[in-house]
């Protein structure tokens, strides 16, 4: 037998710009670094892009137009794979917003490797080398060994903000009174579903008379599906993980434990007693159970929620968002607010920027923002283009030699124009 004794090959690589996490906010940063000729590398934990889209199999994409409209106001990369999934039949129609997950990860794949950014896949980040101002690597645990990445600009794109917290920047978490963040998601696939028969209203008053007979456990107030691309597929957006922090490992695993339990729950409820549901099979559970909100870091401007419903436009914009203020209780009900028809309101460049920090960007939820805000720009549509700004400002600030906090917005908004973004 030809035996081998394991030696870890930990390494060190360099680059010009990190993007950890490979979502659909990463995957933009990191094409877009790549595009304006950064070498780039772009790190994900599993083993397929898209993060939410794919992983948390989060479906259809929020409103991407203003207000009412179909006009487009989240575009560039994010409209650029709206093309692709629709010329390979992973949308109906062109400008969709529902899709299936699974072409969109080999649409994200063919973006990512046509740009020339690296990628570095299975990889976990679990530490942070930092020097006064700047973030000089992370490093990540993978299969092969320990692998140190060493960058001139790092781009925060995890979701949780894991990066900036190993680094030591102040966050919160939560509502301003001290609640705990929206409540977690656990998404499911049903398939034979017989739509043309389904009832969602009759499915929702009886689930509602299971609710108050005992017999179901989930404390959401109804039923929440979608259609999918796919003939009698459908979509449910139903679980409810109510009291678990998100960034506590074991009430996280906790987690995932109720949401697939949620899951079987509804799953079972809906093919003994609902019509169209007789040959409906589970076929898709999430990867990753859905988490709304956690960390929102401590940067140059904290969005508030009167930016949000004045629909304010920033000098610094550097992307646009229409969806409403929507904040999920952790029992039953919520908070939706509105913008008024027509209208969208911008996101600061300075949102994304730590105070504590001279060489990093974060991205996607955890921007700086009150908790408010935050539930209406967590959508991937504006994460998607906040992810493509933050690339190109990272590329600017590298080729001005500035600090991320000085970088040039003018010639960041110059190159989102050239990429057809809209961020005023």
């Amino acid at each position: 037998m030809n035996y081998k004794t394991y030696k870890p090959n930990n390494q060190t690589v360099e680059y010009d710009i990190a993007v950890l996490g490979g979502g659909l906010c990463g995957v933009n940063a990191a094409i877009a670094a790549a595009r304006e000729g950064k070498k780039t590398i772009l790190v994900e934990k599993y083993g397929f892009f898209g993060g939410m889209a794919t992983a948390g199999l989060v479906n259809p994409f929020m409103s991407y137009c203003a207000h009412q409209t179909d006009e487009m106001i989240n575009v560039g990369l994010f409209g650029e794979m709206l093309r692709r999934m629709y010329k390979k039949g992973g949308t109906n129609i062109p400008q969709c917003y529902h899709f299936n997950e699974q072409i969109l990860k080999i649409v994200l794949d063919e973006m990512v490797n046509e740009s020339g950014a690296h990628t570095l896949f299975h990889g976990l980040m679990t530490g942070v080398e930092t020097s006064g101002d700047t973030v000089v690597s992370v490093v990540c645990n993978t299969i092969s060994g320990m692998v140190k990445i060493k960058a001139k600009r790092f781009i925060d794109a995890t979701g949780d903000a894991h990066l900036a917290a190993f680094a030591g920047v102040p966050f919160e978490c939560g509502d301003d009174e001290g609640g705990p963040c929206q409540p977690m998601t656990t998404s499911f696939n049903l398939a034979d579903v017989d739509y043309a028969k389904f009832n969602k209203k009759a499915a929702n008053a009886l689930y509602t008379e299971y609710k108050a007979a005992g017999k179901i456990t989930n404390p959401r107030e109804n039923i929440l599906a979608f259609s999918l691309p796919s003939k009698n597929l459908i979509h449910f957006n139903s679980t409810r993980i109510s009291g678990k922090d998100p960034l506590d490992a074991k009430e996280r695993t906790e987690a995932e434990f109720i949401g697939r339990k949620q899951v079987w729950e509804l799953y079972s409820f809906l093919k003994k007693n609902i019509e169209g549901m007789e040959n409906a099979y589970l076929v898709a559970i999430s990867d990753e159970i859905g988490v709304r909100e956690s960390r929102r870091i401590k940067a140059l401007y904290r969005l508030n929620e009167d930016d949000v419903l004045s629909c304010r436009k920033f000098d610094d914009g550097i992307c646009c968002c229409s969806y409403d203020i929507d904040i999920h209780n952790q029992q039953e009900g919520g908070r939706c607010v509105k913008l008024p028809p027509k209208e969208y309101y911008t996101i600061p460049y300075r949102s994304l920027v730590p105070e504590s920090y001279d060489n990093l960007l974060v991205a996607g939820r955890s921007i700086g923002s009150s908790h408010v805000a935050q539930s209406s720009f967590r959508i991937m549509p504006v994460t998607a283009c906040m992810g493509e700004a933050a690339g190109i400002a990272a590329s600017v600030s590298i080729d001005k030699n500035t600090k991320m906090r000085d970088t040039n917005i003018t010639e960041v908004h110059t190159i989102l124009d050239k990429n057809g973004c809209k961020y005023k």
